[in-house]
């Protein structure tokens, strides 16, 4: 199984999460596909790679039960070190200067709390969280960046309990809250799965 497939920002690598080794762990290729190999030893599930500007880190979730949590490694396999520790931490993504990882934290109440942490320390710098007004099929809080990095777009609901996609603030150590707006999705008809948005962020696709 391959799964949560990504380029690296330069374009010349691919990353993704494979268990052809017996558990899911993080590959990465060259964007023609040659040269794949593995480049965690998670030894249960690795997923959801995303990679900095610099090349210098690959970001992923552990769903190891011994250490889950968000975690980075070196392309070379090198360096794993733990950003942040917990259960149900999913979905990272980073910033697009490679400063920030974004990811989300499913609640017990179903709930999601969307969360910004540091790459290089894992120091938690921004929150803000996504209620459940209606218990749906697609997991809340998936989120991305906007080009300069200076917001977040992320699914949820709004208060008629329909699936769509806000934009909010980025501001380390704020409260932006008062800055989210709802930006696309809504209909009654469709839930919003997942999103994806053009390098020069006037174009914004989602899955419904």
């Amino acid at each position: 199984e391959d799964w949560d497939p990504a380029f690296s920002p330069d374009g010349k690598h691919m990353l993704w999460s494979s268990n052809r080794s017996g558990a899911m762990e993080i590959r990465q290729a060259n964007a023609d596909g040659s040269r794949a190999r593995q480049v965690t030893q998670d030894g249960v599930d690795a997923e959801n790679p995303t990679q900095t500007r610099d090349a210098q880190w690959i970001v992923y979730t552990s769903g190891n039960p011994k250490h889950p949590g968000v975690w980075k490694i070196h392309p070379d396999g090198t360096g794993a070190t733990a950003l942040v520790n917990g259960t149900n931490t999913n979905l990272p993504e980073v910033s697009p200067d490679g400063q920030w990882v974004l990811y989300n934290r499913t609640e017990d109440n179903g709930n999601a709390t969307l969360s910004v942490a540091s790459v290089k320390d894992g120091v938690e710098a921004f929150q803000t969280t996504v209620e459940l007004r209606r218990k749906s099929p697609s997991a809340l809080g998936r989120g991305r960046w906007t080009p300069d990095g200076r917001q977040v777009i992320f699914t949820g609901q709004n208060d008629q309990a329909l699936d769509g996609v806000f934009i909010q603030d980025f501001v380390p150590g704020q409260d932006t809250l008062k800055t989210r707006k709802p930006l696309a999705g809504f209909d009654p008809d469709w839930v919003t799965e997942s999103l994806g948005l053009s390098l020069d962020g006037t174009r914004l696709v989602l899955s419904e």
